[in-house]
Formats: structure tokens, sequence, C-alpha cells
């Protein structure tokens, strides 16, 4: 299968390269375009305004772009990059994007901008914290790559998370996205400008326990497969 993966960590991110790899060792051609640098929290954001994105080619099947995970996605899906695309990968992210978290996950948008274009899309995190398991997630990524695919159908993006142990569970739970609450504090510093720094700090967020989310399979170290709507839905009357 032709595999495109991008992330919103950068192209240096020990989560893409491993599960790059791993995919390519199961005998999927996989080409990798991923932004530059971090864009964490990116959503689903666009280089509109600037009108362009660059791009660079640094190793065979391997680019970098100058703009968001979104951005990697279209460049590929426009044509600006030829390569045929079966389905779209994005992490796997350093750090868990449960329930409310796809909001504002770059990861999840690049997954949900390949489903827009109708192709089976799946985006992977790990969550927890350094020390991460890279290779256990990235293997069970790949060996688990077919069935999570089947999930799939024209108006979902699939969501993984898994936890951070070294050996994950076969199986993974179809869950539901959580509902979870952000803590946000901030220092604020005056500058000689003119302007004032508000400097993020201690962001943490707070999940409502809820039987079968995904936060909860999490909780249990299981995987977590969300099957995430990627329009809204409209209350038929």
């Amino acid at each position: 299968m032709n595999i495109l993966a991008s992330n919103d960590d950068g192209y240096q991110c020990e989560g893409l390269i491993r599960l790059v790899s791993a995919l390519r060792a199961a005998g999927h051609r996989v080409l990798m375009v991923s932004p530059d640098r971090e864009r964490s929290g990116s959503s689903h954001s666009m280089s509109l305004a600037a009108g362009y994105i660059d791009i660079k080619e640094i190793a065979a099947d391997t680019w970098i772009c100058g703009g968001t995970p979104v951005d990697c996605v279209i460049a590929v899906l426009s044509g600006g990059i030829k390569f045929r695309v079966d389905a779209v990968v994005s992490g796997i992210n350093a750090g868990c994007n449960l329930g409310t978290d796809i909001i504002f996950s770059g990861t999840a948008a690049a997954a949900r901008e390949g489903a827009l274009h109708g192709i089976p899309s799946i985006a992977f995190s790990l969550a927890g914290s350094p020390k991460y398991f890279w290779d256990s997630a990235a293997s069970w990524a790949a060996l688990h790559f077919d069935k999570l695919i089947k999930f799939w159908d024209d108006e979902i993006f699939i969501n993984v998370n898994m936890p951070n142990i070294k050996n994950l569970p076969d199986e993974p739970l179809v869950t539901f996205p959580s509902r979870r609450r952000y803590t946000d504090n901030i220092s604020i510093n005056p500058l000689e400008t003119g302007w004032t720094r508000l400097k993020f700090n201690n962001m943490r967020a707070e999940t409502a326990y809820s039987s079968g989310s995904d936060n909860d399979a999490v909780n249990q170290n299981t995987v977590s497969t969300s099957l995430v709507y990627i329009h809204p839905m409209v209350k038929k009357q």
C-alpha cells in the first residue's frame, strides 16, 4: 500500500521516524512529508495568508515542509509531490490526543485532511511522557494497520491512542472521545517595546471519567480506537 505519513511534532520526532520505518519494514511504500519544525496545537490551520508553502526533499521518499501538518497533506494530495496515496497516517504523536484534544491537535488534523479527500486516514498518539516506548508503539501500529483501516468509512478518520507501555495488548478497544477541560496558567511580562508577553505555564487537562471513552481505555492500558466524524453532524428534523 502507498501511505502518506506526516505529524505535528516535526520531521525529527522519533514517533514519526519509527512509524515510517515499521510500515516500510511491513512492505508498504511510505512517503514522509513533515513540518520542518514543531507545529503542535496547530489544529487544521493552513498557510492561506502566505499563499505558498516551501518543500524540500531530504532523502528518498522523505520531504520537509515549511507549513502546517495540513499543508503537508495538501502538498501531496494537490499534486505538489507526485505520489499515489492509498492511506494517510499521522504521528506517532509524543503525548495523547484524547477527546477534546482532537480540536487542537495538528496530528488529528493531518488525518482529518486525508479523510476529507476520501482517503482512509489514521492519527496515532502515544500517551504519557518520556521515556516513550516508541518501538513498541510503532510495531503495534504497523502490525495492526490493515485491521485499523477496515474501521474507516467516508465520514470519519480514525484516532488511535496507545498507552505508554512496553507490551501493548493485541486488540484495541473501539471507544468514543472523552470530554477534557483545560487549566491554562500564564505569567504576564511587560516588554520594553510596549507589548506584553503572556507565557503559558503548567497547561493541564482534566478528563471527565466516562466508561467506554478513549481516556478510560488508555487508563486501563488498552489501545483506544475512536471513529471521529470529519464534519459537524446535523440533526435531522
